[in-house]
């Protein structure tokens, strides 16, 4: 991590104008600036520096006191996380579980046994219960430091190898949810709430999302 902001966050967050709230930036931060985890003194300065081209700076040091919790699981879409001397937009669970990881089976686990009902406190996302596949990406490019593409390839593939399947195939934002077998490759009971059964037969369009 430099000392200078990063201009990806200061342009992607210029573009959402007012309706940036302190969830969204501190996801920014992570994806584009420093990894999993964001000090306080560099969160002040994206604070001071987007008080300076004019957005609300105060608004969203409020969002930040609202919004900030000491919960180590998921609380809801809005919410941001306090860790050892550093502020997330994921829970410390995740961090635990996560940080460096690039099995995207292992990803869903954590994130489904993160909220009650597996998949309860998630608001968006297509209907039925699993992992919105929006959030799934932007997590894991945080964490395993993947680009948002290859991690929609990678869900492609795992649902191919029916390792995951999503409960609205051709929905933008479908819901994953991990298979049985995942479960079995990750030392997962796969009787349990975690796993969905699905049937491995079943053919699958291409998402169209994904070049070739």
């Amino acid at each position: 991590m430099t000392t200078a902001l990063s201009d990806d966050v200061l342009e992607e967050a210029a573009s959402r104008g007012e309706t940036l709230i302190i969830h969204d930036l501190l996801r920014l931060i992570e994806r584009f600036d420093t990894g999993p985890g964001v000090p306080d003194t560099r969160l002040d300065a994206y604070l001071s520096a987007l008080g300076d081209n004019r957005f609300n700076e105060q608004a969203l040091r409020d969002g930040l006191e609202k919004r900030l919790t000491d919960s180590e699981t998921w609380v809801e879409e809005s919410a941001v996380y306090r860790l050892n001397g550093e502020i997330s937009a994921f829970p410390p669970r995740w961090h635990e579980d996560l940080v460096g990881e690039s099995d995207l089976t292992q990803y869903v686990a954590t994130m489904t046994a993160a909220v009650e009902g597996g998949s309860a406190g998630y608001d968006h996302g297509g209907r039925g219960e699993g992992v919105p596949e929006k959030l799934l990406c932007d997590t894991a490019t945080v964490f395993s430091g993947t680009s948002y593409k290859d991690a929609m390839r990678e869900a492609a593939r795992l649902r191919d190898a029916n390792l995951l399947t999503a409960d609205a195939d051709q929905h933008p934002n479908a819901r994953i949810q991990l298979t049985p077998a995942g479960a079995e490759r990750l030392g997962i009971d796969p009787e349990s709430a975690v796993a969905v059964d699905t049937d491995s037969e079943r053919e699958r369009k291409k998402d169209p999302r994904i070049d070739e």
